[in-house]
C-alpha cells in the first residue's frame, strides 16, 4: 500500500517489492556494473515503475536503483547489509544502513536517525522505534486471512515521542465492486516506515495476501479523545497475470485522492 505515513492515504498495499512466493531473499554481492546494465530488465514480471517512481535491478533480480525526478538512491550489498547512496541532481546527499537478521529482515536503519524493527514469530513487522526516542513508534497488528492459514494486517497504531497515541489505521480486504477477495501478486511495503527508508528492499517481511478493499483513517487529540474519522477505498485494475496497474484511492462517498500506474518487466532476449 502506498499510505502517507504523516498524512493521508495515496496509493494501495502493495510498497518494498516482495518476491511473490513470499520467501525474502538475503541479499547477494551485485554483478558488476556492465553485466548488471546491461541484464536490467532481463528478468520477466518485476515493478519497474511505480507511479513517479522508476526501479531497476541487477542481473539476478536483486533491486539497484530508485529514480525519481530529481534525485535516484543506489543499494549495494554485502552479506547482511545494505547501504543505500542518494543523490540529488548528481550530488551525493545522504547515506542510509539496512542491517539484516539471518532471515534477510532488516532489525535497524541508521540515517539521521536509529530506527529498531522488531518481528512477530510468523516474521511480520510488529513494530519500529526510534533508538533515542523508543515512545516513537509505530505498532502493527495482524489478523488470519479468510484462507485460515495466513496472516494480513489489520491495524497500525501511531505514538508519537511522548508515548501519546495520534492515529490509527484499520484494514479490509477484497474488491469494492464485487465483495470478492483479490489475491495481491506483487505485495509492496506499505508506506508505513519512517521518512527516507525504502520500501521497495524486500526486507520488512510480507503485510498483507489479498488486495486492500478500505482503510479507516482515525485522529487522536492529545488527551486520547477521537478527533476525526475518515475511510477510503481502493479500486484496481489488473493486467493479464493479475497484478496491479492501477491503483485508485478515493474517499468512500468522496473525491479521488490518487491513481497510480504501475509498470511491470517483460521477457528480453539476447539473441
Amino acid at each position: 500500500m502506498a499510505i502517507v505515513a504523516n498524512g493521508i492515504l495515496v496509493a494501495g498495499m502493495l510498497g518494498a517489492c516482495q518476491p511473490e512466493n513470499g520467501a525474502v531473499p538475503t541479499p547477494q554481492t551485485p554483478e558488476p556494473t556492465s553485466d548488471r546494465n546491461a541484464k536490467t530488465t532481463q528478468a520477466a514480471g518485476l515493478l519497474i515503475k511505480d507511479g513517479q517512481v522508476d526501479l531497476s535491478y541487477n542481473g539476478s533480480g536483486v533491486l539497484w536503483k530508485e529514480i525519481y525526478a530529481t534525485a535516484y538512491s543506489e543499494f549495494i550489498y554485502a552479506p547482511q547489509l545494505i547501504t543505500a547512496k542518494g543523490y540529488k541532481y548528481g550530488t551525493l546527499s545522504a547515506e542510509y544502513k539496512y542491517t539484516l537478521n539471518a532471515s534477510g529482515r532488516c532489525v535497524q536503519s541508521v540515517t539521521n536517525k536509529t530506527y529498531i524493527y522488531e518481528y512477530n514469530a510468523d516474521g511480520q513487522l510488529s513494530r519500529w522505534y526510534n533508538k533515542d526516542k523508543p515512545n516513537e513508534r509505530r505498532e502493527f497488528s495482524y489478523t488470519t486471512d479468510a484462507s485460515g492459514w495466513k496472516k494480513s494486517l489489520s491495524k497500525v497504531t501511531f505514538y508519537d515521542e511522548s508515548g501519546t497515541k495520534t492515529k490509527e489505521l484499520k484494514f479490509t480486504y477484497g474488491s469494492a465492486a464485487t465483495g470478492t477477495l483479490l489475491l495481491d501478486k506483487y505485495p509492496v511495503t506499505p508506506d508505513l516506515l519512517p521518512d527516507g527508508i525504502s520500501r521497495y528492499l524486500p526486507i520488512f517481511g510480507i503485510f498483507n495476501t489479498y488486495l486492500v478493499q478500505t482503510v479507516t483513517e482515525d485522529k487522536y487529540l492529545l488527551n486520547g479523545q477521537k478527533l476525526s474519522s475518515t475511510q477510503y477505498l481502493y479500486n484496481y485494475t489488473l493486467d493479464y497475470a493479475g497484478k496491479a496497474k492501477n491503483i485508485t484511492l478515493k474517499k468512500i462517498y468522496g473525491a479521488i485522492v490518487s491513481s497510480t500506474d504501475r509498470t511491470y518487466s517483460v521477457p528480453t532476449y539476447n539473441f
